[in-house]
């Protein structure tokens, strides 16, 4: 049980956080054998059922109450919660009060299904709900309780439009119970976010949070309790820059997309490095990369991006460089810029990786199709990607602090999230942050129908197979949601619309100021519109009545995303609540890089059956969800490779006298 007394207050003094250290083999056996047993689907069944019938008997008794009663009750029972922790008697009688006042204020009242999720997260727990069963709403029971206890509450989004969007349609139920808002997004300057972060409850992105608390740290210059306990003994002008009051009560939106997907990279603060003599250096490292011949002096694997300089490369480098100054001197740092130049040339790509906005390189979120505001890549390859696409050359960039998701979500006293895509990464999110998951029935049951996948061998035959189906559904009133993976296959995929006369809209990255827009009009009859993963996170697309009648929404998946957690998310735009709707894939074997052995038996299979077969399709489709494994390991092994660096960062600054 979380008990609320243990803590100290919430100040710019007291700065409460959960330690974070590397756990020996001892502890790890133990956490193993530990989450065998919390992640059981089971276990807590007859505990939900309990609560949900308590909550029902406290709802019974509270209709004769005024609007300013049930307020004050909810204050006194927060009073309580403070003292004795989050017990199932209190949560019933608060949730029984927040129920009955969002359905009075907003016109909502909770379903069984969401005041379950709302207790499974104030057991700090991760609440995995199916796509449009109202996770924002869901979580202003655990938000409203824990604020109500006197707690800091950090509601983490993933990305600016989710966090503005959910925080301003919740907000006359907080107004209501008189907690204090604030809304944190890319533009908000430094004063409005401690204004922000003073306030009962925050909205605020991963990223927004995560570069606050690194500022944070850099203002204090060092981490260690002790000395931060003697800081908190006396008022500094460090105190009065401070931004956060510490990390007390988090829930986390699409858990699996922040918790898992975004802590691939570290989160750094960079500054400008950067002389005359640095830029001639990049810009003389783009020069030579071209007198470097492919398979003499580099080896290039696209499927893999990598690119290793051969020994042969090596001696040539040292040659050409060898009257060009000081600074080539060096080997690691003359083979380290040729090598960012070469990633540039040849495996980052326009529309894919990035793109180009008013004569600037912005970086383009694989995971969330979006573009990342005021970001860049550092130790180089930022310029070089400028040099190629000729753009102004900005300044180089140093790190200043980093931190990884994982080290900063695990600092958190009481950490919890909902996603309706979380089973398949269950044990990651036990192992790492010690949030077990929990599934909960949806409140309607589903009428999704999932059509028979196909793979075409070319990607002419692909495209020929989505406009034909468009035509077929929007002859049929439907509303049709064609996903891509990337802004340049989005572009494509218009292209081939266009020629066959099908009027459509296109949301990426190039459109994201459009993005509301596009999602309000996408339930129309006849509508189509092509998307990256932008649609497939917390966005509800509300279809009018007569694409209700003529079938839903229909999704059609081009490829699969680096995830099948992607893919699902993408699936569940549709038949929402009950809805009808249904989803299929068309996927295309060309241009699809073979990495993975499975991958690679299964090649010479597609080719003697033929993609037309039976056989051949099954092959095909295995051969695909191959690809995508071997895809989703890599990313797990990069996630545990930002983390070890962590722990040996810490280990290090630890021994030199200071932490991270």
């Amino acid at each position: 049980m979380f008990r609320t007394f243990d803590h100290a207050p919430a100040d710019y003094r007291h700065r409460p956080e959960r330690p974070v250290r590397q756990a020996d083999w001892l502890e790890r056996l133990q956490r193993r054998v530990v989450g065998r047993f919390e992640l059981n689907p089971l276990r807590m069944k007859l505990r939900q059922r309990r609560f949900i019938n308590a909550v029902k008997r406290h709802t019974e008794q509270l209709d004769t109450n005024s609007d300013q009663q049930l307020v004050q009750s909810a204050r006194e029972l927060g009073d309580l919660i403070r003292v004795e922790g989050f017990s199932d008697a209190l949560l019933a009688q608060q949730f029984a009060i927040i129920r009955e006042m969002s359905g009075r204020v907003l016109g909502m009242r909770h379903f069984d299904s969401q005041l379950t999720g709302g207790w499974i997260m104030v057991q700090g727990r991760i609440a995995e709900m199916k796509t449009g069963e109202g996770k924002t709403l869901t979580a202003v029971l655990p938000v409203i309780t824990a604020a109500l206890a006197g707690l800091p509450v950090h509601v983490i989004t993933v990305n600016d439009y989710l966090t503005a969007r959910d925080a301003e349609e919740m907000a006359p139920l907080y107004q209501c119970f008189g907690l204090s808002l604030g809304i944190i997004t890319h533009e908000v300057d430094p004063a409005g976010r401690r204004d922000a972060y003073s306030r009962d409850i925050v909205y605020v992105t991963g990223k927004e949070l995560v570069f606050d608390y690194l500022r944070d740290q850099m203002k204090l210059e060092h981490r260690q309790p002790l000395r931060m306990q003697v800081e908190s003994l006396k008022t500094t002008k460090v105190e009065s820059q401070l931004q956060l009051r510490g990390l007390h009560f988090a829930l986390v939106d699409e858990a699996d997309s922040v918790l898992i997907d975004e802590s691939r990279t570290p989160l750094i603060i960079s500054g400008v490095q950067g002389n005359e003599e640095e830029q001639a250096f990049i810009e003389t490292g783009w020069a030579l990369s071209f007198q470097l011949q492919q398979d003499d002096d580099f080896m290039l694997n696209k499927d893999k991006r990598e690119i290793d300089l051969t020994e042969e490369g090596r001696r040539k480098l040292q040659y050409l460089s060898q009257d060009l100054g000081p600074l080539w001197k060096g080997a690691i740092r003359r083979e380290e810029i040729i090598h960012k130049a070469l990633l540039a040339r040849f495996i980052y790509e326009l529309d894919k990786d990035y793109l180009v906005r008013e004569g600037k390189v912005e970086l383009i979120d694989a995971l969330s199709g979006r573009v990342m505001e005021g970001r860049s890549w550092e130790k180089g390859l930022h310029q070089m990607v400028e040099l190629k696409e000729q753009c102004e050359l900005t300044q180089q960039r140093v790190t200043l602090a980093r931190i990884s998701y994982q080290n900063f979500f695990r600092r958190y006293l009481h950490l919890s999230g909902m996603t309706g895509t979380a089973w398949e990464v269950r044990d990651e999110l036990w192992r790492v942050y010690r949030l077990p998951v929990t599934p909960v029935k949806p409140n309607k049951a589903e009428r999704r129908l999932a059509l028979q996948s196909r793979v075409f061998r070319e990607d002419k035959d692909r495209w020929q197979a989505v406009t034909g189906r468009c035509q077929e559904l929007v002859q049929q009133s439907r509303a049709i949601l064609i996903g891509t993976a990337s802004v340049a296959e989005s572009e494509i995929a218009s292209e081939h619309l266009k020629q066959a006369g099908l009027a459509h809209k296109v949301l990426s990255a190039k459109q994201d100021k459009e993005e509301a827009g596009i999602v309000t009009e996408a339930g129309q009859p006849g509508r189509i519109t092509v998307a990256t993963n932008m649609a497939g996170r917390g966005t509800d697309i509300k279809l009018s009545p007569s694409v209700q009648q003529a079938g839903g929404l229909h999704v059609i998946l081009t490829e699969h995303y680096e995830s099948s957690r992607v893919d699902r998310q993408l699936a569940g735009r549709c038949a929402r609540q009950g809805d009808p709707g249904s989803f299929e894939m068309l996927l295309s074997l060309e241009n699809q890089p073979v990495r993975s052995l499975r991958g690679k038996s299964l090649q010479p299979t597609c080719r003697s059956l033929g993609v037309s077969s039976v056989a051949g399709q099954k092959a095909a489709l295995s051969l695909l969800r191959a690809e995508q494994q071997f895809v989703e390991r890599q990313n797990y092994l990069a996630r545990q490779a930002t983390l070890e660096y962590d722990h040996k960062q810490n280990e290090l600054l630890a021994f030199a006298g200071s932490v991270d």
